[in-house]
């Protein structure tokens, strides 16, 4: 079956009914003089009221007049044809925000009707699907369209806001230049996308009510959850919501709220429990609907300080002891960090962490150093302000090649950074905190306080936290030959066990649930991941907008072709408008005019 690129010119086929409609009507009577009287019996009869409908009379004429207008209506609508080497190439994109879960019957159904529309019955194709996280697989590539239906199952639109041009880019490799790539999302693009790729928007705006973040303080010795629900909507709208804790959970409790209204709910941590679950009356977005959290156990870090005998070593146990989630060991060994005044009173080992400190000079009233401080970009100093630092001469501690330097004054170092062969970090303060005013700046604390996290990372042991979904999980393992595999279990889930060499790419789960990481018969975290972005979650923006129809025009001007025989149809129209006028024309030439004979009819 051919394709039309103007349909509107098949309007000219009412040319049929208009002939069909002059042959119906039969001419006036004329009046013709003759000399005889038997030429009367062979006149027809005519019509003597002029003109009236009667019985069609099929003639010559009129077959040629319907043939003028077929052929002249097939010219107008331009007829292309399918080329016999044509192939349909189309990649189609799926946004994998998480804001299409509300739309995925919607998007199938697009899909569907998109193939439909697109593919002739029986044509050759080759079908690409794909969403817009790079990082996941491609769905398929095939040429069968129920197969692509058929995968679709493995589509889960769980990211925040993300671009698609790389997805986009992969999409037009598929689908070569001629081909056709279209974009299904749930909100119209601001601007055309890339690559000529058509969008098609499913969304429709919904009100949405949900979960959008989580927090937890301590009060008078007591933990306290703070969760906040929002509605997103420009309505008011009601919902349920319950707080359960294993088996058992507390009665509904209703909720009202106004139009983009944010509210905090709060309550304690009973001494038994440690995790807890919320969730709300299911609307359109069901991932924001629960919400999964534990009570947050970081990891305690043991510290070996200084006897405080002077004022310098008393700054420094006042200053680490005002560090949460800290406790004091009596014997180094046991340390997992050890604070130690340069000269330390045994060697430092190289697998032990430590942060060191001059010991203060013995010259009464030093001089304070001279210079401008200037500050490395690093992790531990970036945004840090060093400007108000006063540091004295003093001892200056000895440096391997290989430290770090954090912080100059001029030509001496201040801070440095060693990290041993062994994997330890030490961190050496080269100034005393008894003559300087290092324990009145923020940048100290904040220096102190990133280290700790650094070496709090690295120790292997048990801890509980909250993570958003598929947020990148570290987890410090033991990394020797012989250590076992890790074990990642999703309560109510699969388990899922990974090789350490493939460590660095845990996720937490990507739906709203409470998980675990193990390393062979040692807990290594216990967490929940719950849905927190307010963007996705956010569905009063989602409209439909469709680009199909270029797209299926684009198809059908790559791989078609205009009927090669438009000359001959055009000599054939001329010819049957010379043979309509031909035997239409009035052959019957005008009688002689006879005086002696009368009028007749």
């Amino acid at each position: 079956m051919p394709a039309f690129t103007h349909t509107a010119a098949l309007w000219a086929l009412l040319g049929i009914p208009l002939v069909l409609a002059i042959h119906f009507l039969q001419r006036r009577s004329r009046r013709v003089t003759v000399t005889t009287l038997f030429l009367l019996q062979q006149l027809q009869r005519e019509s003597e009221k002029g003109n009236r409908i009667e019985k069609l009379r099929l003639s010559i004429p009129l077959w040629l007049q319907l043939l003028i207008v077929l052929i002249f209506t097939w010219l107008l609508a331009g007829p292309r044809w399918l080329r016999q080497d044509a192939v349909h190439r189309i990649a189609i994109v799926l946004d994998s925000s998480a804001s299409m879960q509300a739309f995925r019957p919607s998007a199938e159904k697009a899909i569907r009707e998109t193939l439909a529309s697109i593919l002739p019955l029986g044509a050759r194709a080759e079908l690409a699907l794909l969403s817009t996280d790079v990082n996941a697989a491609n769905l398929y590539y095939g040429g069968t369209s129920g197969d692509l239906m058929a995968s679709l199952s493995a589509w889960q639109p769980l990211l925040g806001t993300h671009d698609f041009t790389p997805a986009l880019r992969t999409a037009r490799s598929f689908s070569g230049p001629l081909g056709a790539v279209l974009l299904i999302t749930d909100h119209p693009p601001s601007a055309s996308l890339p690559f000529a790729a058509k969008a098609l928007s499913i969304g429709q705006e919904n009100a949405n009510v949900g979960w959008a973040g989580i927090s937890v303080e301590e009060q008078d010795g007591q933990d306290f959850w703070r969760a906040i629900v929002r509605n997103y909507s420009a309505s008011p709208q009601e919902r349920e919501w319950v707080v359960s804790s294993g088996p058992q959970a507390s009665a509904p409790i209703k909720i009202t709220l106004a139009p983009r209204e944010s509210r905090t709910l709060s309550g304690p941590f009973l001494e038994a429990q440690n995790a807890l679950r919320l969730t709300l009356t299911p609307d359109a977005l069901t991932l924001d609907d629960e919400l999964p959290f534990v009570r947050p156990q970081p990891k305690t870090l043991a510290l070996h300080l200084p006897v405080p005998k002077n004022l310098a070593t008393q700054e420094i146990v006042s200053l680490f002891s005002s560090y949460a989630h800290t406790t004091v060991a009596k014997e180094a060994q046991q340390a997992d960090l050890q604070v130690i005044t340069w000269p330390p009173s045994v060697a430092l080992e190289a697998t032990q962490h430590a942060c060191l400190f001059a010991t203060p000079s013995q010259v009464a009233n030093p001089p304070p150093l001279r210079g401008a401080i200037v500050g490395e970009a690093h992790p531990l100093t970036d945004g840090l302000n060093w400007q108000s630092l006063l540091v004295r001469e003093g001892m200056v501690m000895p440096r391997d090649h290989l430290d770090r330097v954090l912080l100059w004054q001029g030509e001496r170092p201040l801070i440095s950074l060693r990290q041993t062969p062994a994997g330890a970090r030490q961190l050496f303060c080269h100034f005393d905190l008894a003559t300087s005013n290092a324990r009145k700046l923020p940048a100290l604390a904040v220096l102190l306080h990133r280290f700790l996290e650094q070496v709090r990372g690295e120790k292997i042991a048990p801890e509980s936290a909250n993570y958003d979904l598929r947020q990148r999980l570290t987890v410090a393992h033991s990394r020797l030959e012989s250590a076992s595999p890790l074990t990642l279990k999703i309560q109510g889930g699969k388990t899922e066990t990974l090789p350490l060499t493939q460590a660095h790419l845990l996720r937490a789960p990507a739906t709203p649930a409470f998980f675990e990481i193990t390393q062979g018969p040692q807990n290594l975290l216990i967490a929940a991941a719950h849905f927190a972005d307010s963007r996705e979650a956010d569905l009063s923006n989602c409209k439909p907008f469709d680009e199909r129809a270029s797209l299926q025009t684009e198809q059908v001007q790559s791989l078609q072709e205009p009927d090669p025989r438009w000359r001959p149809w055009t000599l054939l129209l001329l010819a049957l408008l010379l043979g309509s006028w031909w035997r239409g024309r009035d052959k019957t030439p005008a009688p002689a005019l006879n005086p002696l004979s009368g009028p007749s009819s």
